[in-house]
């Protein structure tokens, strides 16, 4: 015989080591079986069994994963970056990557807000996630002109080139800059 019973979230506790068996997307923790995942609890009387059956996971990204996003935040050393994609699969998780520059060269003159970028995961602390651009291939992979919304084009490995209004502004751009389907991306 199988019961279902409430949500829960991840860490909730639902059973005890004693009355059932931890299985599917559950952890035994302290004489507790608690959930890893949102989801619905599943408990198998017969079996004694209890497991959560996922409603939506959520794709969290590691360290060493690449991500690509988009800056919506900008202050003279630190980038805030929407994620996108997470090693190429679509995130609607809504997650938000921190990359504080260290040295001279400051975040607000490698990106603009808007511009579309390729970042690897370095650390996942306190709650945040932490990326680099320290690889040619990471960088800015989509910009527009930073002054009237036109197309650029790549002058430089650092510099574009508006076509419309001719502003050359700096940006770290990634090795395939402009090479790039972006939209295809994720």
């Amino acid at each position: 015989m199988k019961r279902s019973a409430k949500v829960v979230l991840p860490g909730d506790e639902i059973a005890t080591i004693e009355e059932f068996s931890s299985s599917n997307h559950t952890y035994e923790y302290d004489g507790s079986i608690r959930s890893t995942s949102i989801g619905k609890v599943i408990y198998d009387i017969k079996s004694r069994i209890v497991k959560v059956n996922v409603i939506k996971s959520v794709q969290v990204p590691n360290k060493g994963d690449y991500i690509i996003g988009f800056v919506h935040s900008l202050v003279t050393n630190i980038a805030s970056i929407r994620v996108l994609c997470i090693n190429s699969i679509k995130s609607d998780a809504r997650f938000d990557a921190l990359y504080i520059s260290r040295g001279k060269i400051k975040a607000h003159s490698m990106f603009r807000i808007g511009d579309i970028v390729r970042a690897r995961v370095v650390s996942l602390l306190n709650g945040y996630i932490y990326i680099t651009f320290k690889d040619d291939n990471l960088g800015v992979i989509y910009t527009r002109c930073s002054g009237c919304g036109g197309e650029v084009v790549k002058i430089s490995n650092e510099e574009v080139k508006c076509i419309e209004c001719n502003l050359i502004s700096t940006r770290k751009l990634a090795s395939d800059y402009g090479e790039i389907n972006v939209l295809a991306l994720c």
